[in-house]
């Protein structure tokens, strides 16, 4: 029978619930990383469903926001944690404390929203590019620097200024006051971009409130905005803008801990699939295991739309074809930390064959 508790424990960055399957603490117990939203929801099936407790693990799980997550696998106070690509970074660093293991989804969830009283006013998703860059060159734009919207938008943004003349590209500062989209002949200030901080929440609440042109934002902000069509619209998307860049969630595991316990992360893995392949075929179902696991401390129904959600049989297509390795370049190409090392590779960050075994047992 399926077990599970709940507990609250307050970090420095985020409130983190924990919950543990099966009754007692063993060496093949996982101390699990989930992020509060549907895409980690493969994580949350696998509890749900006790596909993990079926292959003998014992699961010990802290959800919360990514950089808490990746800062607490990273120092190995976690062993597996779900990864979103705006702390990818982590990947490619000459410390190699965790590894790419396995993509989870192909995601359209981030969106460019314009509120239609704004610069944006008139655009669409079918608008030229120069229309677009146009409309923001000096506009107000909210988003999550700390997430995957950040790597949506600078990929936004080199799409559009291959469309323009050097002297037109438009461009941005981050939190760290560095100029954005890399390497452009120049950064003219008539053609920035004034970007604002805030979480996907807050982007949302400032929206609504008109003090901002454009935002992006992801589920389940993005959903709401877009449905109020009288005073929202979605003007661009990986899928609509970008559909070669996608930069796929992921999963990593600390790299000294698979080392001694690499028996512990097959049978880890083979949990998983089994979850991934749960939620590409029940994403409803699967929606409510994210909201049973974190004691409806996130709200998933909506959500089923924002990805293609992968399972055994398209994770070993992506495999054998390239697409895998395709997509780790992507997300190391949009990755913008001075802490990352030129010398790590794709292909030094990644290690999917213990995916590559779990998928081809479940077929």
């Amino acid at each position: 029978m399926k077990k599970f508790k709940l507990l609250t424990v307050v970090g420095a960055l985020a409130t983190l619930a924990t919950a543990v399957t099966g009754c007692n603490q063993t060496e093949d117990t996982v101390r699990l990383g989930l992020h509060l939203n549907f895409g980690a929801g493969a994580g949350y099936s696998a509890i749900a469903q006790g596909y993990f407790e079926d292959e003998g693990v014992t699961i010990d799980m802290q959800s919360g926001d990514g950089p808490s997550l990746a800062a607490a696998l990273v120092a190995g106070q976690i062993d597996v944690s779900f990864m979103g690509n705006g702390v990818a970074w982590n990947y490619f660093t000459e410390r190699e404390e965790i590894k790419l293991v396995a993509l989870d989804n192909l995601t359209n969830d981030d969106k460019l929203i314009a509120l239609n009283s704004g610069a944006g006013a008139g655009l669409t998703a079918e608008s030229p590019v120069t229309d677009l860059a146009d409309a923001l060159r000096g506009s107000d734009v909210v988003f999550d620097q700390n997430a995957t919207p950040k790597s949506f938008w600078n990929n936004l943004l080199t799409t559009i200024n291959a469309e323009l003349p050097d002297s037109e590209d438009i461009w941005w500062e981050d939190l760290a006051g560095e100029k954005l989209p890399a390497g452009l002949a120049s950064y003219d200030e008539a053609n920035k971009i004034n970007v604002t901080q805030a979480t996907n929440a807050n982007v949302g609440v400032a929206m609504q409130n008109s003090e901002y042109d454009f935002c992006v934002a992801f589920a389940p902000v993005s959903t709401t905005l877009i449905n109020d069509s009288s005073k929202f619209t979605m003007v661009a998307s990986t899928l609509t803008h970008m559909p070669d860049t996608y930069t796929p969630s992921t999963w990593a595991v600390n790299a000294a801990w698979l080392e001694d316990h690499e028996e512990t992360f097959k049978k880890f893995m083979r949990g998983l699939v089994r979850g991934m392949n749960f939620r590409r075929d029940n994403p409803t179902e699967s929606e409510k295991d994210v909201e049973e696991i974190t004691a409806g401390s996130f709200k998933a129904t909506g959500a089923v739309d924002i990805a293609q959600w992968l399972g055994a049989k398209e994770q070993l297509e992506l495999l054998e074809d390239g697409r895998a390795m395709q997509y780790v370049e992507n997300i190391r190409n949009s990755q913008t930390s001075d802490q990352m090392s030129d010398s790590v590779t794709a292909e030094d960050a990644a290690d999917f064959s213990y995916l590559k075994e779990a998928c081809e047992a479940l077929l």
